[in-house]
């Protein structure tokens, strides 16, 4: 008998996917346009969307869904060109409420997820949370602001 799952529980899943990918894009749009140390911080957020990004379609195929992405949306690319515009401090500060927002989609997310799911969801979940702490550490100044995220590709390709 197959695990019951919520409502919408399969939706979210993809939809967070779909995220993922659409992250890795960004980040690596805005890594393009960056040189040394900026360069590297967005291309190391856009391994942690890969990783998470393939967690997530792990988890859709074992429930036979076939992960299936939108072609890439000019919206998605205007809104990399626009940070790419900004300092690189205002950029990363902008992301912090789109993060909240994420944090609060996946939190509930977990909260549906099935016991076998629960990891990759907590996954899904404290990748969002590293990348708050990336924001809220280059505010700060920190120059251990990748930590958190490193921890979790490194996890993750592990």
């Amino acid at each position: 008998m197959a695990e019951a799952i919520a409502d919408g529980y399969l939706d979210g899943v993809h939809a967070a996917w779909v995220g993922e990918i659409q992250g890795e894009l960004f980040f690596n749009t805005l890594a393009k346009t960056e040189v040394g140390a900026q360069r590297e911080k967005w291309e190391t957020l856009a391994q942690l969307e890969r990783v998470t990004g393939e967690r997530m379609a792990a988890l859709l195929r074992a429930r036979d869904v076939t992960p299936t992405a939108p072609e890439t949306s000019g919206e998605l690319l205007a809104a990399a060109q626009e940070y790419a515009r900004m300092p690189f401090a205002d950029a990363v500060s902008s992301m912090r409420p789109i993060l909240l927002n994420a944090i609060g989609r996946f939190e509930a997310l977990l909260a549906q997820a099935p016991p076998a799911e629960r990891a990759t969801m907590q996954f899904l979940l404290d990748h969002e949370r590293a990348l708050l702490s990336f924001v809220d550490r280059e505010a700060a100044g920190d120059d251990a602001s990748l930590e958190a995220a490193q921890a979790l590709i490194d996890q993750g390709d592990g």
